[in-house]
């Protein structure tokens, strides 16, 4: 059991979008050598990105087709939620013509390059060490009582505590994250069209911490991301998980909240925070498509060298009502 915590068959392809990334530039890099080669022919600047993105597409939805084969039948419940943006009109496929495009770029970002290449080098040395560990992640209890980090009513978009439910099951300190959006009654996540942050819901919402505990590291260098509503991923960001905020909130657990607004963070590291204190407000910043709150324990302060821990929030689900444990999954609307 514990061996396969660590080593899931999705692991391979934790990152996916880098292993396109990669098979792209060695297709295109090998096209070039061959036309030079055989018949003396050098590619011309089009045709050279004409390969590169025919086979970043072409991988990318091997891969994910792959990936949906080894996840199971459980269909994602956001199917069936209003898309953002322009994909109200583009349909369930809309997201292949922006995303992956924007994706495909990435490799113009070597910082973008160099955070995920460590990321893969880092997570397979967790993976040894978590397997050394002999323990059930699935199972860990934790040792602090965590409350939503939001006000509010907000949807759990991604996330869960299983191969099916989890949306990065593969990246080990990411393994048990949670997106988390504001929708109105028919799970819109905007208002208006949804091309500007500021029609979406949770966009500069507060988050606060779900419990007591120390700031221990901070980052607040990211710029919002451009061309919201489009689907596509800021492929020139500087981090990709955007500004955040990782706070120690018990031995061995850390709490690491992302994508927040460029300036609105107000702590520092060394800053002791109280449950329910302001951390920062939620933003469009990093690799992401739309304003978001992501959410994840950890057992390491630096998300290179962690391992995603499973989290119990105390939730009251009503007025008056006293607080039951809650382990989030995707579809789930929570409120404090």
């Amino acid at each position: 059991m514990p061996k396969e915590t660590a080593h899931s068959p999705q692991k391979t392809f934790a990152f996916t979008w880098l292993l396109p990334l990669v098979i792209a530039v060695g297709v295109t890099l090998g096209s070039q050598l061959i036309c030079q080669w055989m018949w003396g022919v050098r590619l011309s600047v089009i045709a050279k990105l004409t390969v590169y993105f025919s086979s970043h597409f072409i991988c990318a939805c091997l891969i994910k087709k792959y990936l949906a084969s080894q996840s199971g039948n459980e269909p994602h419940p956001g199917l069936n939620w209003p898309r953002p943006g322009i994909h109200r009109y583009m349909g369930r496929y809309g997201m292949m013509f922006t995303a992956l495009p924007s994706l495909a770029l990435t490799f113009l970002n070597p910082v973008l390059v160099f955070q995920q290449a460590k990321l893969v080098v880092y997570q397979r040395s967790v993976a040894r060490r978590v397997s050394a560990e002999q323990k059930d992640r699935a199972r860990y209890q934790n040792k602090v009582r965590y409350q939503l980090p939001f006000e509010g009513r907000w949807l759990v978009y991604n996330g869960g505590n299983t191969p099916l439910t989890s949306h990065s099951w593969g990246v080990l300190s990411q393994r048990f994250a949670l997106d988390f959006v504001m929708v109105d009654h028919s799970y819109s996540r905007h208002t208006s069209k949804g091309l500007n942050v500021s029609d979406y819901y949770c966009f500069n919402q507060p988050i606060l911490a779900a419990a007591d505990g120390e700031v221990v590291s901070v980052f607040d260098k990211v710029a919002q991301a451009p061309w919201v509503g489009f689907g596509m991923i800021d492929f020139l960001c500087r981090h990709f998980a955007g500004n955040h905020v990782v706070v120690k909130h018990a031995p061995g657990e850390y709490g690491f909240y992302a994508h927040l607004n460029k300036g609105s963070v107000p702590v520092k590291v060394g800053d002791r925070v109280k449950q329910g204190e302001l951390l920062g407000r939620c933003g469009f910043t990093g690799f992401t498509s739309e304003p978001h709150l992501h959410f994840h324990l950890q057992d390491h302060p630096n998300i290179y060298c962690a391992m995603g821990l499973p989290v119990t929030f105390w939730v009251t689900q009503s007025p008056g009502s006293h607080q039951d444990a809650l382990q989030l999954t995707r579809g789930m609307l929570v409120g404090n």
